[in-house]
């Protein structure tokens, strides 16, 4: 698992917070205020954005007032929507959210981070031990299956 963090640049400390709650539970995360390597726009940024997005497993959407003006957050939810890859949103002061990110379960403090990865790993254990190795051949059919199945049980431990 390796987790991508989209964020605004105004709520970076609370993505830094964010990053070290995964690693804390053995997880890599990527995280762009980190990367040195960003340093040109237009195509070649979002190339970027793609290819890093692409080899994670996993979305956070850190949310908050200043998400509202963000460009890049939308498209790395479009991007990660458009391949079933599990999401959830981090709400930073209880931020009210748009009807279209509702769906997605919803990290409210930093300790829900433990109970992601706790879910995440389960799901995949109880995947792997329910179908068989055809099923979950492809990451496609894999996240089709699966990413559902993790939404409704995380949703249930964050109650």
């Amino acid at each position: 698992m390796k987790v991508f963090i989209s964020h605004k640049d105004a709520d970076s400390l609370q993505a830094l917070l964010l990053k070290r709650a995964f690693e804390n539970e053995g997880i890599s995360a990527y995280l762009d205020v980190l990367d040195s390597s960003i340093n040109q726009g237009g195509k070649a940024l979002t190339e970027h954005i793609k290819g890093h997005l692409n080899q994670c497993t996993d979305i956070i959407v850190l949310m908050s007032e200043a998400t509202k003006y963000s460009w890049w957050v939308p498209f790395e939810i479009g991007m990660s929507a458009q391949i079933d890859m599990p999401t959830a949103t981090y709400l930073k002061d209880n931020v009210v959210l748009p009807s279209y990110l509702s769906y997605w379960p919803r990290l409210k403090t930093i300790n829900d981070v433990s109970t992601y990865v706790s879910v995440r790993k389960k799901t995949e254990r109880t995947l792997n031990e329910e179908y068989s190795n055809f099923e979950l051949s492809s990451v496609s059919n894999r996240r089709k299956i699966e990413t559902p199945i993790f939404y409704e049980n995380l949703k249930r431990e964050l109650r």
